[in-house]
């Protein structure tokens, strides 16, 4: 009786700590079971492969370097034999480091990102409690736990999982601090986060101005809004300081995060672009002899803008492909194998509808959840400019969730009080 009655009187939160636990844990079982035992041994493309071969050179020569795009060309055009900044830093640094300490192979990366993606599933529980309270957490941290997409990128050599990692991160420090009104080494840390996410997928770079634009809009006082923004945007700056700093030494040229950009612009905004994924070099290249790294970078966003000023109905109509190729419910099969399209499609679907739902039954609170409408702004913008692909979408999964997770436990609860009167009724009937 005295244990019921203990058990009773526990303080709510020591429940939700053990919800957490339970995410995390199983989350953690999931990933580890794919990542060690059932994901291919090898490499599962060829981005693997290159971001493999940085992480080597890190270790053996010291020298972030990268093969690049030109290497499809039969000569190569330009100045430099190697790009010095044309993939994001974050995850080469990230793999080198496990490497030098536990050596090659692909288990111990791989058991890394697992932990990550673990605790990103803790940390979408934690946003879902802060937003919309437990029940919704549970629902959501569970979704984040079983979604085969963030369990895939657990046993790949790519930036999903610690890109995923660092933004849940800062989304989840951000959006706490704004609810709990914390002091500044919260803002300090969610500008940190932010800094490191785009350090590891730099199509992020203008969410940090959105983040900005976030505080100064959802909070009535705006001298604290703009003390709070400057701590974003310095933290931030100090987490890309070393790469930029380092791309200014080996260029004379700002380079905040990589020198694909302009490449990634013209591939789908020029004559021969149909909104898809395809890479291939322009037919005439003359134009990039001797150029070095960033000219080539600026020559590639000069050839997309020129052919966007003068087709703008048809880079409207790319855009729109783009949008769609990036929300579409199942990935392409040609890209990811027939059965990994079904299964994204299967699990994207709900959590899609649910999350559309989640956020229409609290528009009320759009004030307070502009933070999640910007990222998917931002995210499906840059996507809609640039190239899109299902995979694109990953770095969202986790903030979508949270919605869907509200939604789901307010279906839950609304069928609950159904089944407990459909039960009484039963009971109720003479036999």
């Amino acid at each position: 009786m005295k244990k019921s009655m203990k058990k009773q009187s526990q303080p709510p939160q020591s429940q939700a700590d053990r919800a957490l636990w339970a995410v995390v844990c199983l989350a953690l079982v999931l990933r580890l079971v794919y990542a060690l035992a059932i994901a291919p041994a090898g490499y599962h493309g060829p981005d693997e492969r290159l971001y493999d071969r940085i992480a080597t050179r890190l270790i053996t020569e010291g020298k972030y370097e990268a093969e690049d795009h030109f290497d499809k060309a039969p000569e190569r055009p330009v100045a430099f034999e190697r790009s010095k900044a044309s993939r994001p830093v974050l995850f080469p640094f990230f793999l080198a480091g496990v490497r030098a300490v536990f050596g090659g192979g692909f288990a111990m990366p791989r058991v890394f990102q697992c932990l990550l993606g673990a605790l990103t599933c803790g940390l979408v529980y934690s946003l879902g409690k802060e937003a919309f309270g437990r029940r919704a957490a549970i629902m959501a941290g569970a979704g984040a736990a079983l979604f085969p997409q963030l369990i895939y990128y657990c046993g790949t050599l790519t930036t999903e999982t610690l890109h995923i990692f660092m933004l849940t991160s800062a989304v989840y420090l951000l959006f706490a601090a704004r609810r709990r009104d914390a002091g500044l080494p919260w803002w300090a840390a969610g500008g940190l986060c932010l800094g490191l996410a785009v350090l590891a997928r730099s199509a992020l770079l203008p969410f940090v101005p959105a983040a900005v634009l976030w505080v100064l809009i959802s909070m009535k006082e705006k001298r604290t809004a703009a003390v709070r923004c400057a701590v974003i945007a310095a933290a931030a700056t100090i987490a890309m300081a070393p790469w930029v700093i380092r791309n200014y030494r080996e260029f004379g040229a700002f380079v905040p995060a990589t020198t694909e950009g302009g490449y990634t612009f013209w591939l789908t905004n020029n004559p021969a672009a149909t909104g898809g994924g395809e890479c291939y070099l322009p037919a005439d290249m003359r134009a990039f002899a001797g150029l070095s790294e960033v000219q080539a970078d600026r020559l590639f966003y000069r050839m997309g803008l020129d052919y966007v000023r003068a087709n703008p109905g048809q880079f409207i109509r790319l855009c729109g492909a783009k949008f769609v190729r990036l929300w579409r419910p199942w990935p392409h099969a040609d890209e990811v194998g027939t059965r990994a399209a079904l299964i994204g499609g299967v699990s994207f679907v709900p959590v899609a509808l649910l999350a559309v739902w989640g956020l229409a039954i609290t528009w009320r609170r759009r004030r307070e959840l502009l933070l999640f409408y910007l990222l998917i702004g931002c995210i499906t913008a840059v996507s809609c400019l640039y190239m899109a692909v299902t995979r694109y979408r990953a770095p969202l999964m986790p903030v979508l969730l949270v919605p869907a997770g509200h939604a789901a436990a307010e279906l839950l609860a609304r069928a609950m009080p159904a089944r407990k009167t459909a039960a009484d009724d039963r009971a109720a009937k003479p036999s």
